[in-house]
């Protein structure tokens, strides 16, 4: 028809039809610059052997990783997930562990949980986390235990959380906070932090009636055995690097902690005779892995529910769980067994909070 406008041609192509800037790539190679202020902290205090078992947990997932999509001509390693699996594994598991545990659980982690599954985005739960808590439940000592940091007496020590239920079970409650608690057992903080602690009761606590225990300096920076990667202000600090270029969203580690610190609050003191408000939620939330989990593993696209409801659902569970582990359980630290507990809920999460389309509304008629 002479003078008709004609439409502008359609070219149909493969989905995504949707892109955006942040590849899945990029989003894994940013989560793995975020954790180097914690890895070089972590690896200054431990040396040697902290050096040891992140390399040997790295190495354990890039190979594992190789041996399962060279065969089919596929090379994966790029994408960076493989290296930041083995990453946090290395960052959970203490300095000094014999160099089987990191491999395993890397290789659990990469074998088992990912790749048996169909590879990235079809894992049913955390890889790292898997393979954290498969170390834990195969070698409880090796995989919880530590060399001191910088240093110290040889042999190996107690981190904090641990040290606390072990003198609890040991002395009964002693009905003061964890820090008190851990002073009064004798547990050995470093001189640094005493210096530091007395110094800041002295010039500027002590004018309101105030005081820090010994341990809060220390327990604070990750200068403790225990973990690689416990330096929570750093943990922090990358996590916000991760919030700003929008890897990770904020609920649901937010929620996760901050569900466990009013639980931990409000009944945690019982476990260890300090009555109800008595639980030393700073401590708990500064001691073992709740930090990294919170926002490296809880907050995994893959393994987290789709919905804002589910996401809410999900945080205050696993706030929860590691509650319960902790305070109740034999599995010391509980993060990484909450984490794969709250993996296997979150199909259903999003079953229940997802709106199906064409379904009425709810009331209607």
């Amino acid at each position: 028809m002479s003078g008709a406008q004609t439409s502008p041609a359609l070219h149909p192509q493969s989905a995504p039809h949707l892109r955006v800037g942040m590849s899945t790539r990029r989003m894994t190679w940013l989560a793995v610059a975020s954790l180097v202020p914690a890895l070089g902290f972590g690896l200054a205090l431990f040396g040697i052997p902290g050096l040891v078992v992140v390399g040997v947990s790295i190495g354990s997932a890039l190979l594992a990783e190789l041996a399962t999509t060279l065969p089919f001509r596929r090379f994966t390693l790029a994408d960076g997930s493989a290296l930041l699996t083995g990453l946090i594994v290395g960052l959970l598991l203490p300095a000094g562990a014999p160099v089987y545990v990191p491999a395993a659980a890397s290789a659990f982690g990469i074998l088992v949980i990912k790749q048996s599954f169909g590879g990235l985005g079809r894992n049913w739960m955390n890889p790292a986390m898997g393979g954290v808590l498969f170390a834990t439940v195969s070698w409880p000592g090796p995989a919880s235990w530590s060399i001191p940091p910088l240093g110290g007496a040889a042999g190996p020590a107690a981190p904090p959380l641990e040290a606390l239920r072990s003198a609890v079970s040991a002395a009964g409650p002693h009905g003061a906070t964890p820090l008190a608690a851990l002073d009064k057992a004798g547990y050995a903080f470093s001189s640094l932090d005493a210096s530091a602690i007395d110094w800041i009761n002295a010039h500027l606590l002590a004018p309101v009636g105030l005081a820090f225990n010994h341990g809060a300096l220390d327990v604070l920076v990750g200068h403790v055995p225990g973990a690689i990667g416990a330096s929570a202000p750093l943990l922090v600090l990358g996590a916000a690097y991760l919030l700003r270029r929008r890897v990770i969203r904020w609920q649901l580690p937010v929620i996760y902690l901050a569900s466990f610190a009013v639980l931990s609050l409000a009944a945690g003191g019982l476990a260890s005779g300090g009555g109800w408000l008595a639980g030393g939620p700073g401590f708990h939330l500064l001691s073992g892995n709740i930090v990294l989990a919170a926002f490296y593993a809880a907050s995994d696209p893959v393994t987290s529910p789709l919905t804002r409801t589910g996401r809410w659902v999900l945080g205050i569970s696993l706030g929860a769980l590691t509650f319960l582990m902790r305070y109740f359980g034999s599995w010391g630290d509980g993060a990484a067994a909450a984490i794969v507990l709250g993996n296997c809920l979150t199909p259903l999460l999003d079953q229940w909070t997802s709106h199906r389309p064409g379904a009425a509304p709810k009331g209607a008629a």
